[in-house]
């Protein structure tokens, strides 16, 4: 099967436009050529497009060959995955407790129906309710351990910078400050990092992560303030990373006592239905002088 070809059919089964396919690494509009085979396309920036749709390339450029290599029969296949991750991260991101748990009981009905999801949904989903809960008792053994198996890594990418951020919810305050000053380390070290757009995603995310868990648990400023230096330093001033660049704001005037530009930044992402990142917010005046 032809790659443009291949792509709109990956595309339509995941519920996406050509836009929010084609954003985290090119145009619209050479995007939509390389659909119609106007325009050929080059495998790193292929492979950038995929990931950030949470699509397998391996699995993707299976499907390209004239032979019996399939996706496991036992699972869900990955574009039901990478969909089913869309649809919580859309309840999330709305704060949707009631829709979450119905996401829960179809992964639940997909296992007990011998075809489950990949591991990792389960972990997006346990983990994006934790952070509207606060609560851990939910999360499961096998999420757990996920958990534990990401942070022993350093050979970190896209997808572990998403995870490893996801994760920090889950973890103690200590365990927080020793893995994002690690990870900054180690992103900062490997030049390539400044060339992929979905490592910088990544990275941007897991920044906001520590940031709301940081709000969470009371860190004064000066423990956010590595965080804050790493965001204005890594991460550019491009119109696809606005919505990040509000949050970083957001919580900058939080961690400053300024309830106006709280207030301001607040209103834009609620707009938007943004709402996961308010961590307790908006809420009465911090005292700078608390410390973890």
């Amino acid at each position: 099967m032809k790659i443009g070809k291949l792509l709109r059919e990956t595309r339509l089964v995941a519920g996406l436009t050509q836009t929010e396919m084609a954003a985290v690494a090119i145009s619209e509009s050479f995007y939509s050529k390389v659909e119609r085979g106007v325009h050929n396309i080059d495998a790193d920036t292929l492979v950038e497009v995929l990931k950030a749709n949470h699509i397998n390339p391996v699995q993707f450029f299976s499907r390209t060959l004239d032979g019996p290599m399939q996706e496991s029969p036992h699972k869900k296949s990955i574009l039901d995955a990478g969909f089913m991750v869309k649809k919580i991260v859309r309840s999330a991101n709305k704060r949707d407790l009631e829709k979450l748990g119905q996401l829960k009981k179809e992964i639940d009905q997909a296992e007990e129906q011998g075809k489950p999801y990949y591991i990792w949904i389960s972990y997006v989903l346990e983990l994006m309710t934790t952070w509207i809960t606060h609560s851990t008792d939910d999360i499961s053994e096998p999420v757990k351990k996920k958990i534990k198996h990401l942070y022993k890594g350093d050979n970190w990418g896209f997808i572990n910078y998403e995870y490893l951020g996801m994760a920090f919810i889950a973890l103690t305050p200590e365990q927080v400050l020793n893995f994002s000053h690690t990870t900054y380390q180690s992103y900062e070290k490997n030049s390539e990092n400044t060339l992929s757009y979905t490592n910088i995603v990544g990275i941007a995310d897991l920044t906001i992560d520590f940031l709301m868990y940081a709000y969470i648990h009371n860190f004064n400023k000066e423990l956010c303030a590595e965080t804050f230096a790493f965001f204005d330093k890594n991460i550019s001033y491009e119109a696809s990373f606005y919505q990040r660049r509000v949050i970083i704001r957001l919580y900058k005037a939080l961690f400053d006592n300024d309830t106006e530009k709280v207030d301001f930044y607040t209103r834009l992402l609620e707009e938007d239905n943004f709402t996961f990142c308010l961590q307790n917010v908006p809420i009465t005046k911090k005292d700078s002088s608390h410390a973890h």
